[in-house]
């Protein structure tokens, strides 16, 4: 990675944290990152980019579960952010409150599947605080080298139009097909204001200003 500077926000809660304190006692392993404090509206570090960090530890995220507040917590972090990210430090399996490991399997796939919100396991705090710092890195800069950004494009004008559509920030299958069946075609989808979008079930005025953003910014030129 370069000496280029990467920026991570954090919610005030986090400040006496180990993570910090891994930032502070180990520069050279994070060259460049440049830290913010700020009362974010949900989460726990903003990597830029629209990507969010929720940092919980291994029995706070079985309590959250268990609990049912995981649930909306995930709607409220996907309504602000395009790409959510739960990192959860410790054991889930093996924590002091018994829970059916069966839910917890559930819950897990539920975030995977359903709300397209990855689960990132940490053994301690110090490997939080690098994965973060990668994390935030390639939101912002990239790898710093050319990626393939999706593979197995189709053909055919059915699939080849929900592909092009879930290519919009925050936009899996399910919301892909919503929006087609609500516009009719990839290019209504793509021709549609903040306000037409935010109709269509699924999609809050966040998310639709959002995809918006994106299709009216302008292309800087690659070398």
């Amino acid at each position: 990675m370069t000496d280029v500077i990467t920026t991570i926000t954090y919610h005030p809660r986090e400040q006496k944290s180990a993570v910090l304190q891994h930032w502070n006692e180990y520069p050279a392993s994070c060259k460049g990152l440049s830290l913010q404090m700020a009362e974010l509206d949900s989460g726990d570090y903003d990597l830029g980019g629209g990507v969010v960090v929720e940092r919980k530890s291994a029995t706070d995220f079985t309590l959250a579960i268990m609990d049912k507040r995981l649930f909306s917590e995930v709607g409220k972090l996907k309504s602000s952010y395009d790409q959510v990210i739960y990192i959860v430090e410790g054991d889930i399996y093996g924590g002091r409150f018994h829970t059916d490991p069966v839910v917890i399997r559930e819950a897990i796939a539920w975030m995977a599947v359903m709300q397209s919100v990855p689960l990132v396991p940490s053994p301690s705090e110090g490997f939080t605080a690098e994965i973060l710092y990668t994390m935030a890195h390639q939101a912002q800069h990239g790898m710093g080298h050319p990626v393939v950004m999706r593979n197995g494009k189709p053909f055919d004008p059915v699939n080849g139009q929900r592909y092009l559509v879930e290519g919009l920030p925050g936009v899996n299958e399910v919301m892909a097909k919503a929006l087609l069946n609500h516009f009719g075609g990839a290019a209504a989808v793509f021709a549609a204001d903040v306000e037409a979008l935010a109709q269509v079930p699924g999609v809050s005025p966040q998310a639709a200003a959002r995809m918006r953003k994106v299709l009216d910014a302008k292309w800087t030129k690659a070398a």
